[in-house]
């Protein structure tokens, strides 16, 4: 009786310190990753590559608003050339 006292209590003091072994590997594996061995964590990198994503996609916002402005241009100049053709097309009429 008193092996089997002496043996479930290694098992019950054996067993949470097998996981907390293994989570410990794990959480050692999480930082190498996110660590991996660079000057700057991983996160840092995320929220650079973020922050210039952001600012690709004002960029494009302005572009496109140019794209925009430029057409509105073209299309006025289109109607007034449009304007003196007929215009020259009356007199010859």
């Amino acid at each position: 009786m008193d092996v089997f006292t002496i043996l479930a209590a290694t098992a019950m003091v054996a067993i949470p310190s097998w996981f907390a072994h293994r989570n410990h590997k794990d959480l050692k594996e999480v930082v190498y990753q996110t660590k991996n061995n660079h000057d700057t964590n991983l996160r840092d990198d995320v929220d650079r590559a973020i922050t210039a994503v952001e600012l690709l996609g004002h960029d494009f916002r302005g572009l496109r608003q140019d794209l925009a402005a430029e057409e509105d241009r073209r299309r006025a100049q289109v109607a007034e050339l449009e304007q003196r053709i007929e215009k020259v097309s009356r007199r010859h009429q």
